[in-house]
């Protein structure tokens, strides 16, 4: 199309843009969601603002502009979540178009002073170590119960995604290392690396003799089998495990929330922190790219703190701690500038 060779038009460089971010190994959800922010824009900026997709151009789009469109997805009930990704879309697509023509850098300038609203942790995303020790003694003895409690102890010992566990095989294993480890892949396909503990090491080794007495490299760690054949577990598998056993454990304990695989993982991390890694090493070890993300497991201390505060019986202490909003306790805390 002939609108494409001018470099005014708005989207004429979303191809090169999709490409750059491929190479450059951003996952596939993360590609989406960019393409689906932009393209949501562009429907905003035609049925909304009634221009034509071929007659947009950066001289139609600034703050004030986009900032228009995140109202609009606002009063159309958008969720805030939904609102800072497509925010996130239009800026690293501005981004982009601005590294290659130094006539758009000022406004990606104006464009970065719009910045995406924290959204705050759900509570309840994290359970205490003693709950998932109910939880997996919900299991039972036999040969299904060991798989499906180790499965478990696998998403709380190493804090590992989901996708991340499923797609482990044996080769990924390392136990006669000086250090245990296990190698997972993550978002973007990029690879890293997660020591193991001794406790969870001898559950592991129990678990492979079951399980593995070939030891075949190339088999998944987890597998169903189908037609006599092994295939990598389903995700919907896991989910029905992990939802087994919680009910059991919340007869017990009914502070159990309703439980679903990345709470192991939340858990996990929440517990790291607590142990006394830092909020970045939490991060990398988790695999997280922002370390804002890996904020969520503060939340733990902050909770703890709260509690033994009211144990001080200074009620006008309490009342100050109470009356701070979250990011003011973290700023307290240092965790936050």
């Amino acid at each position: 199309m002939l609108f494409m060779k001018n470099h005014n038009f708005f989207y004429s460089y979303v191809n090169d843009f999709i490409e750059f971010n491929r190479l450059n190994l951003k996952s596939e959800k993360t590609i989406d969601s960019y393409r689906e922010g932009l393209n949501d824009f562009r429907k905003y900026l035609c049925n909304i603002k009634n221009l034509k997709v071929d007659k947009i151009t950066f001289d139609d789009i600034d703050e004030d502009s986009i900032r228009k469109y995140l109202k609009w997805l606002m009063d159309n009930d958008k969720s805030l979540a939904t609102r800072n990704a497509r925010l996130t879309a239009i800026k690293q697509y501005i981004k982009f178009c601005a590294s290659k023509t130094i006539e758009l850098i000022p406004l990606q300038i104006l464009v970065n002073n719009i910045k995406c609203k924290k959204v705050k942790a759900k509570k309840h995303n994290w359970i205490k170590k003693e709950q998932i020790i109910l939880i997996l003694n919900q299991t039972s003895r036999n040969r299904i119960g060991i798989r499906d409690r180790f499965i478990m102890l696998f998403m709380f010992s190493t804090g590992a995604r989901l996708a991340e566990m499923l797609n482990v095989k044996l080769k990924d294993i390392f136990i006669k290392s000086e250090y245990p480890y296990i190698r997972v892949t993550g978002k973007g396909n990029k690879t890293r690396i997660i020591p193991i503990t001794t406790e969870f090491l001898n559950n592991l080794e129990y678990y492979l003799k079951l399980y593995h007495p070939m030891n075949n490299d190339n088999d998944y760690l987890f597998y169903s089998i189908l037609n006599e054949e092994r295939h990598k577990m389903s995700q919907d598998n896991v989910q029905r495990i992990v939802k087994k056993y919680s009910e059991k454990a919340r007869l017990i304990d009914n502070s159990i929330p309703n439980m679903h695989p990345h709470i192991f993982r939340h858990s996990y991390g929440a517990l790291m922190y607590r142990s006394g890694l830092t909020l970045p090493e939490v991060a990398k070890l988790m695999g997280h790219e922002q370390l804002s993300t890996a904020e969520i497991y503060a939340e733990t201390d902050i909770d703890m703190i709260t509690e033994a505060l009211s144990k001080i019986g200074n009620n006008d202490v309490n009342n100050k701690w109470e009356e701070l909003s979250e990011d003011e306790k973290l700023i307290v805390l240092g965790l936050k500038k």
